[in-house]
């Protein structure tokens, strides 16, 4: 996996020089900023870990006290060691299952709109080429996974590079998913935009080759990572609990998860520095240059060349003024001349020609000009660092992106005045009363009589212990009983069977059945489950729809943090795609000149973009399939317009059969016609939607 900047991409745009590499101490200060906002987070990574205990893992890891050893166990053992069995009913996992399904049947797709009207053809490349990001990185799946530790621990982040991914041999715009267990950031957040974000990292765990392959650039670098990472073991790492996640559960941030591994720490921190604030109203342009003598050197040069431009532009202008009023002076002097009532009253002089140095023309206001403007001003800008446990700097440098920020996208929900939860927090109690209720009935039953036999010893005097058990269990069994007087049957022999459960305890459990569903939102009508006898349609689709409701703000939630990560992944095509291409994976909604990615197009333009529900959904084509039809029955279209546009599983099949046919009738030809085979097959398939 790639994980890291691809230093040898070169973007398209010229960048500022970063600043002088920075020294060990302020690496080390840096390192330990790191493990406090680590340490600072360990509450919610362990809210994390019980959270996915409960939802797929042992409901009964909570550890206890031991009343006899005053040891710590777990719930599981203590109930063991009572003697009893601890069951679990995990009502979590449907839950969030419900969540998952309807996340993905809300299939959503980042749509780009270009801000300038006439550029709304390059808005629509754009989209085609986020498509076909999300479609190599099969966004489906790394956004399900991401909506499930969102419900878990309350925050999920993906990262967004363009590299080399070895894993699909090939250089492109990649998404990683960050696990929350390896994630640290400022804790002191209270935005639920992350606007007040300032720090942000991850840990890396990687055998020794791979970290030489991402930072050996030299031989020296590649001795000096060795020495780094001197007492890294490469025996293969042993054990029996595999793929159980111990590794995120017993993280540390200095040492990697085995020994076999080398831990890479990648820390990204909004710095500061001394700068000259500019803007150009010119050029429409700002920025920031170094708060150096050079720098306003440099910006004093270019305002004193516009000065002389302006100079020259106005000088030139006020000669040839002076030019034509002295050619309009000689045109009358010439006139007086020809007719003398015309001519000037003795004693008087025409005035002179007002040349250029007499008027101050060479005088220019710099209120009258388009002058840099700049100012003194703190810069904040994005600074990353590759380092080691012992704070050696494996590389750094600002942030190579155009959009001048981290790669990481966080996401936060519930977020309330700082503090952070989670969904499936909310309802562990419900779960935890659900498996003590079904233990206690479970014990109660274990423990009770169940068929017990009772028998009058001296009834049975012909028959042994032995033979009075073989005939009543036997089929057609006989008993010879000897009854005494007023004694009847019942007292002699008498089967028990006491109360399988206390009263109220199968109550008790369907109470906490149902408060799970309230509680987490997602009721019996979400789920599809039959509705009561008697409940009408139009009600069950109420309480459907109201139910979904629930859950809105989590979705809303979770569709702002694609449309920020989807935003950073346009900013990051618009800076290395820098050749044209085609992007065949396209769908058939889009024209062909969308399909052909321009940079030269694309890199100038501005775009804004959003999140609009997807065309694969089979509703949405069941209606798009009858609008189209409506409109080539009532003569608005022609077959052609509306096999294009439709999503019908045979449009491109009749579509080539009517392009072969023009083709033919083009060449005086004799046209082969449609199939009989396909027309059926239009006329069978005609109300069915395409498979999404």
């Amino acid at each position: 996996m790639n994980k890291f900047l691809d230093k040898r991409v070169r973007p398209g745009k010229v960048h500022r020089k970063p600043p002088k590499e920075s020294t060990r101490p302020k690496a080390l200060e840096f390192l330990n900023e790191c493990a406090a906002c680590w340490n600072a987070l360990d509450e919610a990574r362990r809210k994390l870990r019980r959270s996915l205990m409960y939802s797929y893992g042992d409901q009964w890891g909570d550890y206890v006290t031991d009343p006899d050893t005053l040891a710590q166990i777990t719930e599981g053992e203590l109930i063991k060691k009572n003697g009893k069995v601890p069951l679990k009913n995990n009502m979590i996992a449907p839950i969030l299952s419900n969540i998952d399904g309807q996340l993905r049947q809300n299939l959503l797709r980042p749509v780009c709109v270009a801000r300038d009207q006439v550029e709304s053809k390059v808005g629509e490349m754009m989209s085609v080429a986020i498509e076909y990001v999300h479609d190599i990185n099969e966004m489906e799946e790394l956004d399900s996974d991401s909506m499930r530790m969102l419900l878990n621990g309350g925050m999920t982040a993906q990262r967004i590079e363009y590299g080399v991914n070895p894993s699909k041999e090939r250089r492109d715009v990649w998404v990683y998913p960050v696990s929350p267990s390896r994630l640290f950031f400022n804790t002191n957040l209270e935005d639920v935009r992350m606007w007040d974000l300032t720090c942000i990292g991850e840990l890396f765990d990687m055998p020794l080759d791979e970290v030489l392959a991402h930072f050996g650039t030299t031989p020296q670098k590649k001795q000096e990572i060795r020495e780094f990472y001197g007492n890294v073991s490469y025996t293969v790492f042993a054990g029996s609990r595999a793929m159980q996640g111990d590794e995120a559960r017993n993280l540390s941030f200095y040492s990697p998860s085995h020994s076999n591994l080398c831990r890479v720490i990648l820390g990204w921190k909004l710095e500061s520095r001394d700068a000259y604030q500019w803007s150009d109203p010119e050029r429409g342009t700002w920025g920031y240059l170094p708060f150096t003598d050079e720098s306003r050197r440099m910006l004093d040069d270019e305002n004193n060349r516009r000065r002389k431009e302006a100079l020259m532009v106005k000088g030139e202008r006020s000669k040839r003024k002076a030019e034509m009023l002295s050619q309009a002076e000689g045109e009358m002097s010439k006139r007086k001349a020809e007719n003398g009532k015309f001519a000037p009253m003795s004693g008087t002089k025409s005035e002179p020609a007002v040349t250029a140095s007499q008027s101050g023309a060479n005088a220019v206001d710099d209120d009258d000009l388009l002058l840099i403007e700049y100012e003194f001003a703190t810069e904040r800008y994005w600074y990353y660092r590759y380092m080691t446990p012992g704070g050696d700097v494996l590389q750094e440098g600002r942030s190579p992106y155009w959009h001048g920020e981290h790669n990481y996208v966080l996401h936060l929900y519930p977020l309330i005045q700082g503090k952070l939860g989670n969904f499936v927090e909310q309802f562990i109690d419900q779960q935890r009363a659900i498996n003590r209720t079904a233990t206690l009935i479970d014990f109660i039953r274990g423990t009770s009589s169940k068929g017990v036999l009772v028998v009058d010893d001296d009834a049975f005097e012909s028959m042994s212990r032995e033979e009075v058990i073989d005939e009543y269990v036997r089929y057609n069994g006989v008993l010879f009983v000897k009854l005494k007087p007023g004694q009847s049957i019942d007292g002699v022999v008498r089967q028990y069977n006491s109360g399988a459960a206390v009263a109220g305890d199968f109550e008790l459990l369907n109470l906490q059945l149902r408060l799970i569903n309230d509680i987490s939102g997602v009721n019996s009508a979400m789920q599809g489950q039959a509705p009561k006898a008697g409940t009408p349609a139009s009600l069950y689709a109420q309480q459907t729809q109201n139910s979904s409701l629930n859950l809105k703000g989590l979705f809303d939630g979770f569709r702002t943090f694609r449309r920020r990560r989807d935003n950073k992944v346009m900013k990051t095509i618009q800076q290395f795609y820098t050749e044209a291409q085609y992007i065949e994976m396209a769908g058939i909604h889009y024209s062909d000149e969308a399909k052909w990615y321009d940079p030269e197009k694309v890199q100038n333009s501005e775009f804004d973009l959003t999140i609009s529900e997807g065309y694969n959904t089979p509703a949405y084509q069941l209606v798009a399939n009858d609008f189209l039809m409506e409109l080539f029955r009532s003569n608005a279209i022609d077959v052609r317009t509306m096999l294009e546009n439709s999503s019908y599983p045979f449009a491109t099949r009749i579509l080539e059969a009517i392009k072969r046919n023009e083709e033919q009738a083009s060449k005086g030809s004799v046209m082969e016609g449609i199939s009989p085979e396909l027309l059926e097959l239009a006329k069978n398939d005609a109300s069915q939607p395409a498979e999404g």
